[in-house]
């Protein structure tokens, strides 16, 4: 796609998660499903990886017009938390009005595993 497709020049389609370095992860225990739990443990995480990763969620629109329609305070904060954390990567696709999609990461696409699980759970006991 050129700039009259997209509305992006090739410098600014740069990533911009380039621009945000990743928090250090402190742990607070040795336990891996504890640390874990401090990034995917609550509500909303995993529903939106599970949107990125099986739904081709990439747009805050995408993520908010999901049956589940998580409040946008919610969205932006949890966005921003993953892209931090490395499980999604924040990419300008427009510049005027600027816009962004989220795309999985490699570290992102390691939790594909564990929701098709925790769905297989979810189908057979809940």
């Amino acid at each position: 796609m050129d700039k009259q497709t997209t509305g992006v020049s090739n410098k600014t389609a740069k990533r911009a998660s380039n621009d945000v370095k990743a928090a250090p992860r402190v742990k607070r225990s040795d336990c891996g499903i504890a640390s874990a739990l401090d990034l995917i443990g609550d509500k909303w995480t995993l529903l939106i990886m599970r949107d990125a990763l099986f739904f081709d969620c990439r747009t805050f629109a995408d993520f908010c017009n999901r049956p589940e329609r998580i409040p946008t305070n919610l969205l932006s904060e949890r966005l921003k938390r993953l892209v931090t954390f490395g499980a999604l990567e924040k990419v300008a696709y427009q510049s005027k009005p600027q816009r962004f999609e989220y795309v999985p990461t490699k570290l992102g696409s390691e939790m594909k595993p564990l929701l098709v699980e925790l769905r297989a759970f979810g189908d057979a006991n809940l």
